[in-house]
């Protein structure tokens, strides 16, 4: 099997995570699980039994733990044994990849040259590699490692595939924008006058949208959500729950007119609980359980830009590298503390005005309309 060098190869820091995870896996051999908390849970595991993993379009490569020789038996599918690699080295090589990339400055890194040697030892040439195909029919586009682990608890043995998220390098996103993620706001008491000058807005080169803000405050311009921009994003949306573009663009609303701080997703939603603007009974449960649901759907496939089947593209949940290199997950059977520890952990994020395609005015049959576009992403500090 032909292997390339990964020497050289920049990747961001969240992007070398999912090679790290490979590494860190198969030389422990274990998986904690996480409390609502994200504080490790020392009497629920997984024993990892095996990573499966796709190099090219031909290639799918067993990595299995031998524990009676602690060794690592390298299987190409098809085509049987290609190696076996001490536990051990997989530990040590782990560490060494975190200690490099964290001592490393930059967004865009290299590996150090111990592991990309390493890596080429044990078939590695794409450190974050494509989704297995076989595997991706069953479980969808949204995991970044395979596993077949046995459950400490209850002894059961399965195939899942996790997404890895890195706390050791930028926070990472729960829901990307886009060009197609904007609601749409109808404006009261605008003039085309007024659309010139908001439009030309600027502040040291960027968008300056704190001046914005206050340009629509100044010239008592008001504004009403009227409709979600992408129709994809409308339906997907609706897939979560009928209310939930009005929800979001609520939140939206308030993250980039109305707060002044704490844009955190559960802040967030007790202020929209105190205004219940859809009128809801019992508003505490409803909206909290709505913006669940969103953040599980955003997490588990869906995008806003891609037509989406409602369905968890996540089988066996999510795994994070901490600070200090600990590698802990959620799986399926912890979907409730999961869903507990995105709510709290996650906010709303202010994104580039002019990457994304919002903040400036548009006048539409002789209305007047403006954008406004946010991302979810995890906060830094835990709780």
């Amino acid at each position: 099997m032909k292997v390339e060098s990964i020497e050289g190869k920049k990747l961001n820091k969240g992007e070398w995570a999912e090679f790290y995870v490979l590494l860190k896996l198969l030389g422990e051999g274990r998986l904690y699980t996480a409390d609502s908390k994200l504080r490790k849970d020392s009497e629920s595991f997984l024993d990892i039994l095996k990573v499966i993993r796709q190099e090219d379009d031909t290639s799918v490569l067993e990595y299995v733990i031998d524990r009676d020789n602690n060794q690592v038996v390298i299987n190409e599918q098809g085509k049987g044994t290609l190696d076996s690699i001490p536990a051990a080295d997989f530990a040590d090589n782990a560490q060494i990849l975190f200690d490099g990339i964290n001592k490393t400055k930059g967004n865009s890194v290299p590996a150090p040259k111990a592991v990309c040697d390493f890596a080429k030892e044990i078939y590695v040439s794409k450190p974050k590699a494509p989704s297995v195909k076989t595997l991706k029919k069953q479980f969808g586009g949204k995991s970044d490692i395979f596993i077949e682990a046995r459950d400490g608890k209850t002894s059961v043995t399965s195939v899942m595939g996790f997404s890895i998220k890195s706390r050791f390098g930028q926070n990472p996103t729960l829901f990307n924008a886009g060009s197609s993620s904007q609601f749409l706001y109808k404006l009261e008491n605008c003039n085309d006058e007024l659309m010139t000058e908001f439009n030309a807005i600027s502040d040291g080169g960027g968008r300056g949208w704190g001046l914005c803000k206050e340009y629509l405050l100044l010239h008592g311009i008001t504004m009403q959500f009227t409709q979600t921009q992408n129709p994809i994003y409308n339906d997907n949306l609706f897939l979560v729950r009928e209310s939930m573009s009005k929800i979001l663009a609520w939140c939206a609303k308030d993250r980039l007119i109305d707060s002044q701080s704490d844009y955190e997703v559960l802040e967030t939603v007790k202020r929209m609980t105190a205004a219940n603007p859809l009128h809801v009974p019992n508003a505490p449960v409803y909206y909290e359980k709505a913006m669940k649901d969103f953040l599980m759907a955003g997490f588990t496939g869906m995008t806003a830009g891609k037509v989406w089947d409602g369905k968890e593209q996540v089988n066996g949940g999510y795994i994070v590298v901490m600070d200090d290199g600990d590698v802990l997950c959620y799986h399926s059977n912890d979907r409730e503390a999961f869903r507990d520890y995105l709510y709290k952990n996650t906010y709303f994020e202010y994104v580039s005005a002019d990457k994304y395609c919002w903040s400036r005015i548009q006048k539409i049959d002789g209305e007047y309309y403006l954008p406004l576009n946010i991302s979810v992403r995890f906060n830094k500090k835990i709780r």
